[in-house]
């Protein structure tokens, strides 16, 4: 250590060096932080980087001939940060992918470490040697990649300097070769750890380039097979990833040209950048970038590959239909309040988001898109928009002009709207625009959601967000409860801190106490709810066998429906399973990766039986819309008289598809393992379809709200308007169902019904525009006697007609008491 020491002191120069390149690195990563620097500030930091290369360079003249080696090192490091600083306004590269930059970083500590090779153990200056090979590779790879900006950059070096900046990854490729002649070649089998570490870096991106090339051929065969061999009810995308494998290099291909760069090798290319950027910013892999260029291209198409993701990947968010771009977008402020009503089972959660555009030397507004995943059976009830300074709060109207008023103002004319939008698999669509260069907008979401309860604990789960990065915003949440919870201490509840996503409450479940809300005329009441069976008949079993599923459950289930024939859907068609074909079923169902059953194939849905265990990723109903299969099964679900189909889950959760016709009321449902399944076999049994046109069933919750005239509940008031809205949003679920799915008429009567509760569903929205003349233009009207925009203040039954008359003469009469006196007084 003490050697070390002197080394480093015995060159000042080198100390010098070693302080500025510190500096610059601090000032490097200050500029890679959107939340505090503007774009005024990334060019001041690019000209500071630059600058001290130049100081770093001039320097060397001024240093002894024998110690100038460490301090070329410096200044090429220096010149390195000074590029990848210019990069953030020129992109030749785009953002690096996390371990290109850890390997950068290695890299270069490695090189100022050869300063000390005299002093450091044997072990070590190996190691460092291995590292070198590595290091040599990579900038290599550089070298040849900027290979097609050398003419233009030799012609641009005397009027911009900047361009030397190109010669970056050459100038530490001729470093490194003259530290390896003054290192690596001096001691024994210093030139075997140098190649050693060069060649590792080169096998292991052949193999990377062969395992991509085989996923890109895989990928290929599926998708062409498909296309010939299947048929056609389903897209050849929803067979091809049915069938892949799934894994981190098959995300790579299909990322390929959306989140990673794929350049063609022409010259003065710079890469050729894509357009279409899913979403998210395009990343420089140099593996990939490798890779691609000795695999065959990727035949499905650029759309499909998007569909792919984000049914297989989780990916829906960043596929969205975007009218404006929302690059570096970032949400830096989330404020959480929650009301808990731990006797009703429901809660009502209020976000208020703050989303900045650091880009300030745009000239156009970008527009932020959000996406919230709300538990089963919520609802979006308010919404409002910072305009001007002041908050607007949304109406509610139709979904069809909502989106109109929308696509015109962000698309056309680039002024102030905010949309709320439903979408399937529980989850809404937030719309902000514009969020203009160097500002922020806020906005202000509502939420109506049940808690969820296991009969002895419930839960809340905070709603979360994809949308605008949260990595480093700040959460101020607020949770306060109607009366005291059990099994927690206080009323409430407060944190402060970093955004946190996945946070949740849970409390004991004291049972429900019965209270009503009362709105024109009717009173809602949440009820405990207790599945009740009834006798059926299962004449056939269905199974719906994927991956999810082991041989063993496969087996089980078989066994168990016996006598009874069981049917698989295998190869487009269905398929009884037998003693013969069983043990190929089982090999084939369970290699898909998800699975979509067909219910229009079952031929008597009142004596069936559908038995699934889930996958969590499939497509969803809206990710098949224009297919047979989604034609075919909405002419099925269309006839008048067909029965709800039972469907047992011996699994988890369930997929988005079957996840989406159960929030239609396709099904009859039951949840349990497959001791479950021989319980209502033996019995005859199966859960009865509790909903009608005044009860809605949530059973996650375990309640049921009902509606019933407000003078005949004998139920006290006093519950909050929040009843109202949970009962409205699932009641229209109900009385539409199927009929989303097969497109029939007579859905446009619940819009009343949706604006009554002023809740967001598959008929309508809430929408924020500037001015009233807005509203009027696209015919938006906040009109009718209705619950407005959800709050925290929401309190019990609004007062009826004749109530607000006893009131009115209440008060009239105590006016008259009150003043009576003075008025006599002034007659006298």
């Amino acid at each position: 250590m003490k050697q070390i020491v002197s080394l480093f002191l015995s060159n000042r120069a080198y100390a010098r060096g070693i302080l500025l390149l510190q500096v610059n690195c601090i000032v490097f990563c200050l500029g890679a932080m959107p939340d505090t620097v503007n774009d005024g500030m990334l060019s001041g930091f690019f000209f500071f980087h630059f600058f001290s290369a130049i100081a770093a360079f001039i320097g060397i003249f001024f240093t002894a001939r024998g110690k100038r080696r460490s301090v070329w090192t410096i200044m090429l490091l220096l010149l390195l940060i000074s590029a990848y600083a210019l990069n953030r306004h020129i992109p030749v590269f785009r953002p690096s992918v996390t371990w290109l930059s850890a390997v950068l970083v290695i890299t270069g500590v490695n090189f100022l470490l050869f300063h000390f090779w005299e002093a450091l153990p044997a072990w070590f200056r190996y190691m460092q040697l291995f590292i070198m090979g590595v290091g040599m590779a990579l900038f290599a790879y550089f070298a040849v990649y900027l290979l097609p900006l050398y003419p233009l950059s030799v012609m641009a070096l005397i009027a911009l300097g900047i361009s030397l900046h190109t010669f970056v990854p050459i100038f530490l490729l001729i470093q490194a070769f003259v530290v390896m002649r003054d290192t690596a070649c001096r001691i024994r089998s210093g030139v075997t750890a140098l190649w050693a570490g060069g060649l590792a870096a080169l096998i292991f991106a052949v193999v990377y380039g062969f395992l991509y090339n085989a996923e890109v051929r895989k990928l290929n065969l599926a998708y062409n097979r498909t296309i010939v061999e299947s048929n056609g009810d389903l897209p050849a995308w929803v067979e091809a990833s049915r069938q892949a494998t799934g894994g981190i290099m098959e995300h790579k291909v299909l990322c390929t040209d959306l989140l990673y760069l794929r350049p063609k090798w022409e010259i003065f290319n710079l890469g050729n950048f894509p357009g279409r950027n899913f979403g998210e910013r395009i990343q420089h892999d140099p593996l990939i970038v490798a890779a691609t260029a000795f695999a065959p291209p990727l035949e499905i198409p650029v759309d499909d590959r998007i569909k792919i993701l984000e049914s297989m990947y989780d990916a829906r968010h960043e596929a969205q239909e975007r009218l404006w771009s929302g690059d570096d977008l970032y949400t830096g402020y989330v404020n959480s309040k929650v009301k808990i009503w731990p006797k009703l089972h429901l809660a009502y959660t209020e976000k208020m988001l703050s989303v900045t555009n650091p880009d300030i030397k745009g000239f156009r507004g970008k527009e932020a898109i959000y996406t919230f995943h709300l538990p089963e059976g919520g609802v979006v009830t308010s919404l409002s928009l910072w305009v001007a300074g002041k908050e607007e709060k949304a109406i509610l109207t139709t979904k069809e002009k909502a989106d109109t008023a929308y696509r015109t103002i962000v698309g056309v004319e680039s002024r102030d709207p905010s949309l709320v939008r439903w979408q399937e698999g529980n989850t809404v669509s937030v719309r902000v625009f514009p969020v203009m260069p160097g500002e922020s907008r806020k906005f202000r979401i509502g939420f109506t959601a049940p808690l969820a309860s296991d009969g002895k604990t419930l839960q809340y789960d905070n709603i979360y967000f994809d949308g605008p990065s949260a990595t480093s915003a700040l959460e101020d949440a607020t949770v306060s409860f109607d009366g005291k919870p059990a099994g927690l201490n206080g009323t409430g509840t407060r944190r402060n801190g970093r955004y946190r996503a996945d946070w949740k409450i849970t409390m004991l479940d004291e049972g429900i106490t019965p209270h009503a809300f009362s709105f024109n005329g009717m009173a809602y009441t949440l009820q405990p709810y207790q599945l009740q069976r009834e006798r059926v008949s299962t004449d056939v079993v269905y199974v719906d066998a994927n991956a999810a599923w082991t041989p063993g459950e496969f087996n089980e289930v078989l066994r168990l429906s016996a006598p009874r024939p069981v049917f698989v859907w295998l190869n487009d068609q269905m398929v009884q399973v037998s003693e013969e074909n069983r043990e190929e079923c089982v090999e084939l169902l369970l290699a898909n990766r998800f699975s979509l059953f067909p219910l229009h194939r079952i031929k008597a849905p009142a004596a069936s039986l559908l038995i699934t265990k889930s996958t969590a990723a499939s497509p969803s109903l809206a990710d098949l819309r224009d297919s047979r299969f989604r034609s075919d099964l909405a002419a099925f679900l269309a006839a008048p008289d067909l029965p709800k189909v039972r469907l047992l889950n011996i699994g988890g959760e369930l997929s988005p598809y079957l996840k989406s016709l159960k929030e239609h009321r396709v099904f009859r449902y039951e949840k349990g393992g497959i001791l479950l399944l021989k319980i209502l076999l033996d019995a005859g049994t199966f859960a009865a379809d509790a909903e009608t046109a005044d009860k809605v069933v949530i059973d996650h919750a375990n309640v049921a709200i009902t509606r019933q005239p407000a003078d005949t509940a004998g139920i006290p008031s006093g519950a909050p308007d929040h009843l109202m809205r949970l009962f409205a949003y699932n009641h229209i679920m109900q009385q539409t169902g199927k009929g989303l799915i097969t497109g029939s008429a007579g859905q446009e009567q619940l819009v009343a019904a949706a604006k009554e509760a002023y809740v967001v569903s598959p008929l309508s929205s809430l929408i924020v525009l500037e001015t009233q003349r807005d509203y009027d233009r696209f015919g938006i009207k906040d009109e009718g006697s209705s619950l407005k925009n959800a709050s925290l203040k929401s309190t019990g039954a609004v007062p009826e007609p004749h109530e607000w008359a006893l009131i009115i003469l209440v008060l009239l009469t105590l006016i008259y008491t009150k003043f009576r006196p003075s008025w006599r007084k002034a007659n006298v």
